[in-house]
């Protein structure tokens, strides 16, 4: 069992860095599917960044590595990205094909460019530093997730991301962890095992949960 004295000072940390929520559950609650992946493949265009598929573990590598945690830390980041429905329901087309009315166009690339700078400067940094603090508290495999693609190479700007990906080496290879979707973690299962809400999408006027885990043993 952690001491009640390390949980304190990973949830005090965790606030800090701009948590709302830190919370130790044990590793066997994490959900791992095989098809999970699927979704990287298909529909995201992470795929290839080095925090993703195929520059991780395999699913099936990660379900055997998991085994040998006992905890993780599960840390619900605060945001200020509030969706529209009409965002939210075809996020993934405007990816492509950029919406006609102005005002949509506007609120989906605002919402874009609040993802990255939330991830480069807060979620990123901040699952590291918990990352750090860890092992400094003797749990020398502890290790943080990102909850998706890589944003270290995010322009200043935050309307792209500079990614290496498969042509180039990795820009910031010390920094880089695996998305938790990439190692096939079914977040919504393992929400919902503990007993916390997940808004479902499309979501209207809300804000989207954001969550990372911080491997510990």
């Amino acid at each position: 069992m952690i001491p009640k004295t390390h949980l304190e000072l990973l949830e005090k940390k965790a606030r800090e860095l701009g948590a709302s929520v830190a919370l130790m559950i044990p590793a066997k609650s994490i959900v791992v599917e095989d098809r999970t992946i699927l979704k990287c493949i298909f529909g995201c265009d992470g795929w290839g960044s080095r925090v993703c598929p195929p520059f991780i573990p395999t699913v099936k590598e990660f379900r055997d590595m998991l085994k040998e945690y006992s905890w993780a830390l599960l840390v619900e980041w605060k945001s200020g990205n509030v969706l529209s429905r009409e965002v939210s329901e075809n996020f993934i087309k405007y990816g492509s094909q950029a919406p006609e009315e102005p005002e949509v166009k506007r609120a989906y690339q605002r919402a874009c460019k609040t993802i990255r700078r939330e991830r480069k400067e807060i979620i990123q940094p901040g699952s590291l530093e918990l990352e750090k603090l860890a092992w400094t508290l003797g749990y020398n495999t502890a290790l943080a997730t990102f909850p998706g693609k890589c944003m270290w190479c995010a322009t200043s700007d935050y309307t792209a991301v500079n990614c290496g990906g498969t042509k180039a080496e990795c820009h910031h290879p010390t920094l880089r962890r695996p998305c938790m979707m990439g190692l096939g973690i079914r977040l919504d299962k393992t929400l919902e095992k503990l007993n916390i809400r997940l808004p479902n999408f499309p979501i209207e006027d809300e804000v989207p949960k954001q969550y990372t885990l911080i491997l510990i043993d």
